[in-house]
């Protein structure tokens, strides 16, 4: 099952030069479309402000994505330098996640995540336009008792049926 971000204040923070320093952050409403575009070479304000390289950011109803639309700088070598994802358990905590990505140096020991965020170590990578990543968010719902009841019962209708025909023996 995946999570539902839709309308979820989502906090995004880019984290540098360890994994407890704010360098910029803005906060955004997940909804349809990209949320943040940044044009690079660090104009603008809150997390545009560092992106040397044009990049987005879109929040989709159950994915985290960025895109380098233009550029080919470096993320530098610190202990940390990338972004967490915070306020994703809006609408029930997040259990787990899947990455789809272009990046290269980018897999899963990059990735950490709790209930409620999940953090991006890009450091050291060296993007090119057009890289990406996407992160699907997946949740940990256990289905209500009263599903866990009709499921159990179809099985056991079902078993009544198969038991009753073969009982039934026909005479010619």
């Amino acid at each position: 099952m995946a999570v539902d971000l839709t309308g979820a204040s989502i906090g995004v923070t880019w984290l540098f030069p360890d994994s407890s320093t704010v360098y910029q952050s803005q906060t955004f409403v997940a909804g349809p479309g990209v949320e943040l575009t940044c044009p690079g070479g660090s104009v603008g304000g809150g997390l545009c402000s560092g992106f040397v390289d044009a990049s987005t950011i879109d929040l989709g109803v159950d994915t985290l994505s960025l895109t380098i639309t233009d550029g080919t700088s470096s993320w530098t070598s610190p202990a940390f330098n990338g972004y967490e994802f915070s306020g994703l358990s809006a609408h029930g905590a997040i259990a787990g996640y899947s990455l789809a990505t272009s990046f290269a140096g980018l897999d899963d020991s990059r990735i950490s995540f709790t209930g409620d965020s999940i953090s991006v170590n890009m450091e050291g990578i060296s993007p090119v336009a057009g890289q990406s990543f996407t992160i699907t968010l997946l949740d940990g719902a256990v289905p209500e008792a009263s599903s866990w009841a009709m499921f159990v019962a179809g099985f056991g209708l079902v078993g009544a049926a198969v038991r009753n025909r073969r009982g039934k023996v026909s005479l010619a």
